[in-house]
């Protein structure tokens, strides 16, 4: 059975939320508690979707990622994506989700880069 496991890490510049698993069905809920969470306690900073070791994310979890952006943009926060791998990368491309998301090659390049929230 698919999982997702979430840890939290909090730097100077933002909250990193290292996405371990698969976002599906069976976890959204997980990973949308875990983005609003993130969200609240981050207002007017920066929350890093760290997706190094997510392998999977269908249109469920591309639905609570199109739901935070726009809880973001209410806080005046700006969430960002990180090292996502090639499969989760091509998602965001063909759903054009990377357009309105910002994506980094890496968490310290998210971490480092201008807040444009």
């Amino acid at each position: 059975m698919p999982d997702l496991t979430i840890a939290s890490t909090l730097h100077e510049s933002g909250l990193v939320l290292a996405l371990d698993g698969e976002i599906d069905m069976a976890t959204e809920a997980r990973f949308q508690d875990a983005a609003t969470g993130a969200l609240t306690t981050q207002p007017f900073g920066r929350v890093v979707l760290d997706c190094t070791d997510l392998r999977f994310i269908d249109s469920s979890g591309l639905r609570v990622l199109i739901r935070a952006h726009k809880f973001a943009k209410e806080q005046r926060a700006l969430l960002v994506i990180a090292a996502a791998p090639p499969r989760v990368l091509q998602t965001l491309r063909i759903t054009s989700l990377d357009t309105r998301i910002p994506v980094f090659d890496s968490v310290s390049q998210a971490l480092a880069a201008p807040q444009t929230a």
